[in-house]
């Protein structure tokens, strides 16, 4: 073979290659369209619509157009009549409502880099008094992601579209999202219908209809979980990694001071926030509301928004102790416990019980069923006959659907407790499952390597520089290191102690007993691990918040 018919053959092949690079199904990452770029990038534009009203919405219009289709719907100036859209300026805040806790997150959600914030009681925990002298900071990411404390209700409202319906009452729970500017969500979808209104700042919305299960890239587990995570990094969307994402539709729209977004359960959507001081209250509701009436609120009222202080909110929070937010739907429970009783010849006990449990642990479509085993079996079953014994005060042999129809709010409750303890970020003690022993354990022994004592200090900027930890926890297991109050300790006595001051952080459920009935955790800070998982629903996950005139247009 010459040298020529070598040349030849190689820019032959070279063709061939690059052709072949430039064929759809062989594309090169610079041919995809949005790929690593922002959320929206990888379409021309939006190509849905988000329905839009002004003021308000009928009730019956609300619930039959847009709950029951499951479909998002804006309502301009819905909270414009809210006490709170005028009131809640940080320093009204901190006057009135300074003392009541908070549940703290991240800004931007799913970014590994980030440590989560601490306030006055550890991570994830602070008083909305300290939140509120610090959010500011352009170096803070504290982010006020958790249920609003009952006391400020008396600020807000529920909007007509909701208080003029049986939906005033049946209110599983209200959030309340606060921050300065740069919060983000991931994709996700939530559990429960929400109406979201905006107090402060600006909200970009990004939807994407709940069709797109396998576009998105849900991470989801149970057959009954609505809500869940997208894989897909909104910041810097992969699709190379994600290709199907490449076909997903979406709208988008701005929310304003005063609008309310009705966000069904199980629709996805991303959120980005902007402005100095973002805020918003959400209301949140079942996906299978029962005994649905309209018009209750008569004439010229259907205008008109309630108070949040007269609804019937399922699972209120006080403001201090423990925190409920993403328990388990309660009106769901209700009605698989009725189906199944129907199902089951009109009999309720601890038998059908247990049928309840597996279909609830039961996995999404295409998601393998987990093995069993004795010792599960027998754990079900024992939760079984507790949870018929909650429900079935009056000691009968079954229950009837008739029984079941009688059995109070507050019993529900107790079973949807029992099902699924409180979730660890919602209390005191979710420092313990944040913060590494290992970690800790290991910058100790590297600390005494060129050094003979420590003094408080010292472990404190092991504790929170080195381990990530909070200045409240980390001088409670000082205490424990220095019982005698020392201005310095040796090696030999940290060490010595250092193993018990850690052990609520290695443990694997370190929490302490709570008191179902009083909804209160115990207040001498014990410990606990983050898993929401299992049950029949994933949590509602968080919004944004935004800004404008005085109170709401601090840009």
């Amino acid at each position: 073979m010459t040298s020529r018919t070598i040349v030849i053959r190689l820019q032959l092949v070279a063709v061939v290659v690059f052709c072949w690079s430039l064929s759809p199904s062989h594309s090169t990452s610079t041919t995809l369209r949005g790929h690593r770029q922002p959320l929206g990038k990888q379409r021309e534009g939006p190509e849905e619509t988000i329905d839009e009203y002004d003021g308000s919405l009928s009730a019956e219009v609300f619930y039959k157009q847009y709950v029951e289709k499951k479909i998002p719907v804006m309502i301009r100036g819905g909270a414009k009549d809210w006490p709170a859209f005028k009131l809640w300026s940080d320093e009204y805040l901190n006057s009135k409502y300074g003392h009541l806790e908070v549940r703290l997150e991240e800004k931007v959600e799913g970014e590994s880099n980030n440590r989560l914030p601490a306030g006055k009681f550890g991570i994830g925990r602070d008083t909305l008094e300290n939140f509120l002298s610090g959010y500011r900071d352009p170096d803070s990411n504290a982010y006020i992601v958790g249920e609003l404390p009952s006391p400020m209700f008396e600020d807000a409202r529920v909007i007509p579209s909701m208080a003029c319906s049986s939906l005033y009452n049946q209110i599983q729970e209200v959030n309340f999202w606060m921050a300065s500017k740069g919060a983000a969500s991931a994709i996700h979808r939530d559990a429960f219908h929400s109406v979201n209104c905006l107090l402060n700042g600006t909200k970009e919305w990004y939807f994407m209809d709940s069709k797109y299960n396998n576009e998105v890239y849900v991470i989801h587990r149970g057959k009954y979980e609505m809500g869940g995570l997208s894989m897909v990094n909104p910041r810097s969307v992969d699709l190379e990694q994600y290709p199907l994402f490449a076909d997903v539709k979406y709208a988008f729209l701005t929310a304003r001071p005063g609008d309310c977004l009705f966000v069904p359960g199980g629709y996805y959507h991303q959120v980005s926030s902007f402005g100095k001081k973002n805020m918003a209250v959400s209301v949140l509701f079942t996906r299978t509301p029962r005994n649905m009436t309209f018009d209750t609120c008569g004439g010229a009222d259907q205008q008109h928004s309630k108070p949040l202080a007269d609804a019937g909110v399922y699972i209120p929070y006080s403001g201090t102790g423990l925190m409920r937010m993403g328990s388990l739907d309660i009106e769901l429970l209700r009605i698989l416990v009725e189906n199944f009783t129907l199902a089951s010849g009109d009999r309720f006990d601890a038998e059908v019980m247990v049928q309840i449990l597996h279909e609830c642990q039961a996995p999404a479509e295409g998601y393998p069923v987990q093995e069993s085993s004795p010792e599960a079996d027998e754990e079900l079953l024992q939760l079984a006959q507790q949870l018929f014994d909650i429900l079935n005060t009056d000691k009968k042999p079954f229950l009837t659907k008739a029984d079941l129809l009688t059995i109070p709010l507050d019993l529900w409750k107790q079973a949807v407790f029992t099902m699924e303890p409180a979730d660890v970020a919602n209390t005191y003690d979710f420092e313990y499952s944040i913060v590494s022993a290992e970690t800790l354990q290991r910058e100790v022994t590297t600390y005494f390597q060129d050094k003979s004592r420590m003094t408080q200090e010292d472990w404190l900027h092991i504790y929170m520089e080195l381990a990530g930890g909070s200045e409240y926890f980390g001088l409670k297991v000082f205490k424990e290191l220095n019982p005698e109050e020392k201005d310095k300790l040796s090696k030999s006595e940290v060490m010595s102690r250092l193993d018990k001051a850690l052990e609520r952080y290695e443990a694997d459920d370190p929490r302490l007993d709570i008191d179902e009935n009083e909804d209160e955790l115990i207040r001498n800070r014990g410990s606990s691990r983050n898993d929401n998982g299992g049950g029949f629903a994933d949590y509602a996950r968080g919004e944004e918040m935004e800004e404008q005139d005085s109170v709401h247009t601090e840009l």
